[in-house]
């Protein structure tokens, strides 16, 4: 028995070895299509964020660039083919992160698509307890009858069609592990410009700790890893527009600073809206923790 016992375990460890290699084989990066900035190459920069990030055997379109025609272009000369997608996340509404998704639904109609809850946007109705909605609500009897919304006949939901009708969207409003280790999240923008704007972040957990891919962090990274500590206290690196461009060099020295002795990042790699100043503090800071992440290059992620 002892003999059977020792012979099944045996086999079970032969037969596992080819799994294991072929787990520690699938890529584990993240690749930037779509930014202003990077290396001399062929492809084309542009105003905007998207990334693909390749892990655990997954593949996630992060965000779809500024131009159709670019992040088609791009796309193509990275080789990505947009039909092997597991999903796509629409970090927020702007235009400069969705402006190829016309291209990502023709070769790939049916792909499952992440987006924040966002009053007006994304398919979402108005509803009738938000500002808007209330302002509906007061009917004022003075004005003649042509004048009244709805005739006057007010209703709980206003509906609105998304810019891509037919897509496979899925609303964010609260965490949620979309896959086993990943998990989307939104945080709420209290910034001058984009108040109440939504926008959602994706955390990965890796062996080192959360890997925390933003768009372009309109409600302030320190707010966004605040938000993705909740979900593992251990960060690892941040990926992604920082929207620390217009932010005061002394706020960006603070936030920078921050990234190493409050959030414990061991490397950053930042993009599309981070400023040319915020990359001069990583760069002092983190050194070579500091990834570049300009358009082309390929960010490794610990697996």
């Amino acid at each position: 028995m002892k003999i059977f016992r020792l012979l099944l375990i045996s086999m079970l460890a032969v037969f596992s070895l080819p799994f294991a290699a072929q787990a520690q084989d699938l890529p584990a990066r993240i690749t930037t299509i779509y930014d202003a900035f990077g290396k001399p190459s062929a492809l084309e920069r542009g105003w905007g964020y998207s990334a693909l990030i390749e892990y655990g055997g997954k593949r996630i379109l992060f965000d779809t660039g500024g131009q159709y025609k670019m992040f088609s272009r791009n796309a193509k000369m990275l080789n990505i083919d947009l039909t092997r997608l597991d999903f796509v996340v629409l970090s927020h509404r702007h235009g400069d992160h969705t402006g190829g998704l016309a291209y990502v639904l023709e070769q790939n109609p049916n792909v499952k698509i992440y987006a924040p809850v966002e009053a007006g946007s994304f398919g979402t109705p108005v509803a009738g307890n938000s500002p808007i909605g209330q302002a509906l609500l007061r009917k004022v009897d003075a004005i003649p009858g042509d004048l009244h919304y709805f005739d006057g006949k007010y209703a709980d939901k206003y509906p609105v069609d998304s810019p891509w009708p037919g897509a496979n969207i899925t609303l964010i409003a609260k965490p949620v592990e979309v896959v086993p280790g990943m998990f989307l999240f939104k945080t709420v923008s209290e910034e001058k410009g984009t108040l109440e704007l939504n926008e959602i972040s994706l955390a990965i957990k890796t062996p080192k700790g959360l890997a925390v891919i933003v768009g372009c962090s309109h409600p302030g990274i320190e707010k966004i890893l605040a938000a993705a500590s909740q979900i593992d206290p251990k960060l690892y690196t941040v990926v992604g527009g920082l929207h620390l461009v217009d932010k005061s060099d002394q706020q960006v020295t603070q936030i920078v600073a921050n990234f190493e002795s409050k959030w414990k990042l061991e490397r950053v790699a930042a993009g599309h809206c981070t400023g040319e100043f915020a990359q001069a503090e990583l760069e002092k800071v983190f050194k070579d923790r500091h990834d570049h992440s300009g358009l082309g290059e390929v960010i490794a992620l610990p697996k």
